[in-house]
C-alpha cells in the first residue's frame, strides 16, 4: 500500500468517525428533549419523580448512544484500528446522566 492510499485510508476513517460521533452527539441532545404528554405531567415527574425519571431517561439514552458506539467500532474493525469501547462507554454514561441531569432541571428548555 502506498503512502498516498494510507493517508486516504486514514482520512476516510477520521471522517467516518467524525460523523458517527456528531450523529450520535446530536441525536442524544434530540432525544433528551423529548416528552409526550403535556408540560404539567413533566412538571409533577420532576418533582415527584426525579431521580427514577433521571435514571429510567439516562438509561433510554444509554441504549440509544450504544447504538452510535456499535458504529464506531464496526468501523473501527473494518479499518482494522485500536478501539476505545470501555473508555466510549464511560463517556456515554456520563454524557447522558449530565445531560438529563441538565436538562431536567431546566438550565436547557
Amino acid at each position: 500500500m502506498s503512502s498516498k492510499e494510507s493517508v486516504n485510508k486514514n482520512n476516510i476513517f477520521f471522517l467516518l468517525k467524525i460523523i458517527i460521533y456528531a450523529m450520535g452527539f446530536l441525536s442524544l441532545v434530540g432525544m433528551s428533549r423529548i416528552w409526550i404528554g403535556p408540560k404539567e405531567n413533566w412538571d409533577q415527574v420532576i418533582e415527584n419523580d426525579f431521580i427514577p425519571a433521571l435514571l429510567f431517561r439516562s438509561i433510554f439514552l444509554t441504549m440509544v448512544g450504544l447504538l452510535f458506539l456499535g458504529l464506531s467500532l464496526i468501523v473501527s474493525k473494518i479499518y482494522k484500528r485500536e478501539n476505545h469501547f470501555p473508555k466510549e462507554l464511560v463517556g456515554l454514561l456520563l454524557f447522558s446522566f449530565i445531560l438529563n441531569l441538565i436538562m431536567m432541571l431546566g438550565f436547557i428548555t
